[in-house]
This record gives C-alpha cells, sequence and structure tokens, in this order.
C-alpha cells in the first residue's frame, strides 16, 4: 500500500500552497500529493513545535522523517545558529522540503535517507512525527536508531496521541534512554522528550 512512508514518486502530483503563522512569523509552504498532512500543519506537529521551540536544543538538530518541511523550517527560523539536517525516505517530500527551505529563506541541510545511523553527525537533538501507519516495529526501530545517533546529553523529542498507543511508546523509549518525560498532553496527544543520558534541558 502507497502510503507517506514510501518512496511513492510515481503518484500523481498536484501541488497546492498555504501560509501559515506562527509566534508571529509567517511561513509559506508548497504540499503535494503523497506526503503527510498536505492541508496544512497538523495538530501533532504544532504542538510539538510549540512545545520546544523555545528549548535549548543544541547546535544540531534532525528533523527526522520531515515531510514537506514545516517542524525543521519552524525551528530553523527560530533557532538560526543551529545546523538542522532535514530527512525523509520519501523524495516527494525531500523536493518539497528543498523548495519550502527556499520560500521560507531558512538554510536547513534536506536529504533522502533510508538509514539516519548512515549520517555523519551526531545530533543534540531529533525532532520527531512518527509515522503512525508504518507501525510499531519501524517506528520502535528508528527510536533505537534515534538513540545511536544523538550526542550523550541529547534528547529525542517525539509526539503521540494516546488512542495511537502512546503509553506503550513510552515504555519503548524507557527501554532504550535514561530518562523519559511527558513534557505536554493535549486533546488526545502525548509530547515526550526523551534523553540519551544526564539531565533534562531547561
Amino acid at each position: 500500500m502507497t502510503h507517506y512512508y514510501t518512496d511513492n514518486r510515481d503518484l500523481p502530483s498536484c501541488k497546492s500552497e498555504f501560509t501559515y503563522y506562527f509566534d508571529n512569523e509567517v511561513f509559506h509552504f508548497t504540499t503535494d500529493n503523497g506526503v503527510f498532512s498536505k492541508g496544512g500543519v497538523d495538530y501533532g506537529s504544532y504542538l510539538l513545535i510549540k512545545n520546544i521551540y523555545k528549548l535549548s536544543l543544541g547546535k544540531r538538530i534532525l528533523d527526522l522523517g520531515c515531510g514537506y518541511g514545516p517542524i525543521g523550517i519552524i525551528l530553523g527560523r527560530f533557532h538560526p545558529d543551529a545546523a538542522i539536517d532535514m530527512v525523509d525516505v520519501n523524495s516527494r517530500a525531500v523536493d518539497l522540503s528543498v523548495l519550502n527551505c527556499q520560500l521560507n529563506k531558512v538554510f536547513n541541510q534536506v536529504s533522502l535517507c533510508e538509514d539516519i545511523l548512515s549520517l555523519e553527525n551526531t545530533f543534540d537533538s531529533i525532532v520527531f512525527n512518527p509515522p503512525i501507519r508504518a507501525g510499531k516495529t519501524v517506528i520502535y526501530d528508528l527510536y533505537h536508531r534515534a538513540y545511536e545517533k544523538l550526542s550523550p546529553l541529547g534528547s529525542l523529542y517525539i509526539v503521540v496521541q494516546k488512542k495511537q498507543g502512546a503509553l506503550s511508546h513510552i515504555k519503548e523509549l524507557e527501554s532504550v534512554f535514561a530518562k523519559v518525560s511527558v513534557l505536554d498532553k493535549d486533546g488526545g496527544y502525548f509530547i515526550i522528550q526523551a534523553i540519551k543520558t544526564g539531565l533534562l534541558h531547561i
């Protein structure tokens, strides 16, 4: 079955554009068929951004499964001194993210990536809105791979709905990471921080 967690470049294209406002900043996004939440920034991504954009995320950030780019691009606007990498397995999403970085004058690095372990750098923060339709086996494996790519004091930040198994996701993260905390709950969504080692970011 074709969905956004695949390289679906053969899907017919039907691009659209929308304007998005966040904390008095204006963003412009182009989307297309075959990418997640093509009609606008989904509420889970909004909550994730809202809860972390003012945190000290470090000098190198990874937007894992970037889609057409809203999370990484908005973080890039508010963290201009950070190096932000954006990766996805979906080539159409990567192409859109490149375009949207240009539209918003955010100079993030965007790339097609099948395995984040192949990335050269480690990261102080990894931000992830998991592709729930890909299944827990795929998502949990990505949690383990994210752990490997974090710097020693780094954090993984995710959003998961309670009805999509947020509590089981927390349990899985606790089996890997030193400390797991729920930063926010809203409308059934959990915003979760998983720290590799050490103390909470403040």
